[in-house]
């Protein structure tokens, strides 16, 4: 068995509309917005945060613990182009602009989705743009911040749809 690996091997797109996010179609996934080479190699920061739920009992002598609620983020950091019609992660991810982030590992980031590939999608909007500090020899960069909106598929499966 070997390691599914990260370089050029994850690909992130915008999806505007997904009618069933546990199963999406080739179709919903493709007419999306390529951002994967608009991503810093380090850019892609996705998170989880879970509450507990204490659950002492008088006759313990030891506090149990169950997992609340989680609260799912994911953070882009992303590059800038200089000719428009390319900057597509500045144009995609305005404020408030909802849809699906979809995130596919251990796959060539340059193919595009097929039936059976099994993305992440997590549903949501875009927040406010972020322009980050300048850094000498290096690209103009900006975070994007998505606010989910949903448990994330973690287990979707892509079919080929109607």
């Amino acid at each position: 068995m070997s390691d599914m690996l990260t370089d050029g091997q994850i690909r992130v797109q915008f999806v505007p509309t997904v009618a069933d996010p546990s199963a999406p179609t080739v179709a919903e996934l493709n007419a999306g917005v390529d951002l994967s080479c608009l991503i810093t190699a380090d850019g892609l920061d996705v998170s989880v945060d879970e509450e507990k739920i204490s659950i002492p009992k008088l006759c313990d002598t030891s506090n149990a613990e169950a997992p609340g609620r989680a609260t799912y983020g994911v953070e882009l950091t992303c590059v800038r182009k200089t000719d428009v019609a390319e900057d597509k992660a500045w144009s995609t991810l305005l404020r408030g602009t909802k849809g699906y982030l979809v995130i596919r590992y251990g796959v060539a980031s340059k193919t595009a989705f097929a039936v059976g590939d099994k993305p992440v999608i997590f549903p949501g909007a875009a927040g406010e743009r972020k322009l980050q500090k300048p850094e000498a020899n290096n690209a103009v960069k900006f975070a994007s911040k998505w606010f989910v909106s949903a448990p994330p598929a973690y287990d979707a499966a892509v079919v080929a749809g109607a």
